[in-house]
């Protein structure tokens, strides 16, 4: 339906009738979060999605980026902030472990791992 380069992310932005996805440069993506109507993209900033509805009004939409955010900071190298999220961000289950692994990084999924 629509579509922005979220710049200073590296990340393109864009919806289908029913979603907000993300590609990365490497071919990642995923679902940012589910639509109940749709939306046409104007601009991306942080975790704003700046749109209009199908009415032309416009709105701005609060997103979480954690997870694409995750994601270029492992493809970019930046452990220290992939710790630093790995520890503080609401970044849970199996799928994100998975990914690791796949990815190559189980020295990470490791960290996800809580003593009992």
């Amino acid at each position: 339906k629509s579509g922005a380069w979220a710049e200073e992310e590296g990340v393109f932005i864009y919806t289908t009738s029913t979603h907000i996805k993300y590609s990365l440069l490497n071919g990642d993506h995923g679902i940012i979060r589910t639509l109940d109507l749709p939306i046409y993209i104007t601009k991306v900033r942080g975790d704003s999605i700046f749109c209009l509805d199908r009415d032309c009004c416009p709105k701005i939409l609060s997103v979480d980026p954690t997870e694409y955010k995750f994601k270029l900071a492992l493809i970019n190298r930046r452990y220290e902030e992939v710790l630093y999220m790995v520890r503080n961000a609401n970044l849970t289950g199996q799928a994100i472990i998975g990914y690791l692994e796949q990815k190559g990084y189980p020295e990470v999924a490791l960290h996800f791992v809580k003593d009992t």
